[in-house]
């Protein structure tokens, strides 16, 4: 993976790609080979090192009994601008605006929908704007249109890197990434972009075309 760039983990369920982002924050270190990040070997990373650099938004989301503002900001003083802007790119505006940003939870999320507690969570990390972002099938509890929105947003972000495991194969979302990798039982059988892939007609090529028809 390089610097500023883009990439879409894709493949069938039980093909390996969660246990991609796992290795890569550190979660796992019973495996051979190296894995290395500028350079230095993971395993000789302080892991409150590497969390500041990296931040990960999940299907499984926490949430705070108190407001989305703290939610967001998991009560650290934030620049209210860097705030702002989190709540944009994560498509929470209509929220905040009907409710505000003091508006409760609840225990667990409780008051929200699931779509609004993930995109409380992708805010949550995005103001962070640490320089890796990993997501893990984050867009799944939001519908199709807000879900193409906020991952159009969060490519469009500069000096990021982002890893992002879908399973939501849009044309025009797929098109953003500077690579694709496409992963099955546990293996990168392909890399490329969307329309090299398209063109090989090969696994990639099937997984698409099963998502149009679901």
């Amino acid at each position: 993976f390089e610097k500023g760039k883009s990439y879409a983990i894709v493949g069938g369920s039980g093909s390996g790609k969660s246990t991609l982002l796992k290795l890569l924050l550190g979660y796992n270190t019973n495996y051979d080979g190296d894995l290395m990040i500028d350079g230095i070997n993971m395993k000789e990373i302080d892991l409150d090192s590497l969390y500041d650099n990296i931040s990960i938004i999940q299907q499984e989301v926490f949430l705070f009994d108190s407001s989305i503002k703290d939610n967001i900001t998991m009560f650290r003083p934030f620049d209210k601008a860097k705030v702002r802007h989190a709540i944009e790119q994560s498509g929470l505006v209509t929220l905040i605006e009907e409710k505000g940003d003091d508006y409760s939870c609840g225990e667990g999320g409780k008051n929200l929908s699931g779509g609004e507690k993930q995109r409380v969570s992708i805010a949550r990390c995005l103001v962070r704007e640490t320089p890796i972002l990993l997501m893990d099938e984050a867009t799944a509890a939001l519908d199709n249109n807000i879900a193409q929105m906020v991952e159009s947003k969060i490519l469009s972000i500069d000096n990021l890197t982002r890893i992002i495991v879908t399973h939501r194969l849009n044309e025009a979302i797929m098109q953003k990434y500077d690579k694709i990798f496409v992963m099955n039982r546990g293996v990168v059988t392909e890399e490329g972009t969307f329309d090299k892939l398209m063109e090989k007609r090969g696994y990639f090529w099937s997984l698409y075309n099963v998502s149009q028809t679901e």
